[in-house]
């Protein structure tokens, strides 16, 4: 459900490895496993070229801003960990001035607010475009191909999750659907989940419940996993994920039908081990920068991460001094209370962002 810098890093390194080797065919069993052995041993190994530099440093810039300075709590060292990877990304751009990543990933630090970096983002899409566009067309061997076929779109792919996740932030959840709906047209089996996003959209449009189910349906391609490995043509869908059941339980939320968002709730927390703390207290997860962190599927980390993603959904109510907001029902409900029974104490602290009023 989401890009790993270390394994497409990794990835990257070994094709250009095995064409420097002529390495063919390039699912050579052996080869990559010690070209992987190299790569965990000592990146710098396999990096020859700018190109692959640039994207090795922006990889470790990643590593620092979306899976190591969320959870630190020393300030100095806040700094000291982001000015590293601010270094590592412009020194990435300096290498490899067509690293969009990086580029996407110093624009999110730089931008004044939210809105800004959505004008970045709509501003530059077309640059990327034609750089994925110009790599396509030049590709001609079999190496090249490869990379053209998958890695060189990805930056693609998480430059519109990036824009549609900002949107919905930004209010402008038609622009955020729109750009989703694009996407899911441009990769149907969705690497990077932009369709959790789109889903979030609906919601916040006020989609009823059956344009919720017709765009899980209409998507049925993302929603779906191999089955066993004997079976590989065999297609499963998923269970509802936390997306998904938070959307369907604000639309009969919004609509006055309880039993129904009761129901969606009850699912939400058959669905995840422990959901109950995470309900109650709601905290909001950093973004990522170079795309949604790489979580177990299923796990409490994915509930954690789709609660903060939905903060404009559980914002709904909120300023209506006779209308309790979405988000105190979540945390106060009757299955939460149960729950919770025999923990110490604990008031819930802020809920999510603010202002996020938008273009319904």
């Amino acid at each position: 459900m989401a890009f790993d810098p270390i394994q497409e890093d990794c990835l990257r390194l070994i094709l250009e490895s095995m064409r420097r080797d002529r390495i063919y065919p390039l699912d050579d069993a052996m080869y990559i496993e010690r070209a992987m052995e190299r790569f965990r041993e000592d990146p710098a190994q396999l990096i020859t070229c700018d190109r692959d530099r640039s994207f090795h440093l922006m990889a470790k810039a990643t590593e620092i801003l979306d899976y190591r300075t969320p959870f630190l709590t020393d300030e100095a060292e806040i700094d000291r960990q982001e000015s590293l990877a601010q270094n590592h990304l412009k020194e990435a751009i300096e290498l490899d001035a067509s690293n969009w990543d990086a580029r996407r990933m110093l624009a999110a630090l730089d931008a004044p607010s939210n809105d800004a970096y959505v004008s970045y983002l709509l501003d530059n899409r077309a640059a990327v475009e034609r750089d994925l566009a110009a790599t396509i067309e030049s590709a001609d061997d079999a190496y090249s191909r490869e990379f053209a076929d998958d890695l060189a779109r990805r930056p693609l792919l998480r430059w519109l999750a990036a824009t549609a996740s900002r949107a919905v932030i930004a209010g402008q959840y038609r622009l955020a659907l729109s750009v989703v709906e694009e996407s899911l047209g441009y990769a149907p089996a969705d690497p990077g989940g932009i369709r959790h996003t789109g889903m979030l959209a609906l919601a916040k449009l006020e989609a009823p419940l059956q344009d919720l189910k017709q765009y899980r349906r209409r998507h049925a391609v993302s929603y779906q996993i191999a089955g066993p490995l004997r079976r590989r043509h065999h297609m499963t869908e998923k269970a509802l994920d936390a997306w998904t059941l938070l959307a369907e339980m604000s639309a009969s939320y919004r609509s006055f039908d309880y039993a129904g968002a009761d129901r969606a709730l009850h699912q939400l927390m058959r669905a995840y081990p422990d959901a109950a703390e995470p309900l109650y207290f709601q905290a909001e997860f950093p973004d990522g920068l170079f795309a949604r962190v790489n979580i177990v599927p299923g796990s409490q980390d994915e509930l954690i991460l789709a609660l903060s993603e939905a903060t404009p959904l559980l914002q709904e109510g909120i300023g209506a001094p006779d209308n309790a907001s979405f988000a105190s029902w979540i945390a106060n409900h009757e299955l939460i209370r149960r729950a919770m029974q025999g923990r110490t104490q604990r008031t819930p602290g802020h809920v999510g962002r603010t202002g996020t009023g938008g273009d319904n």
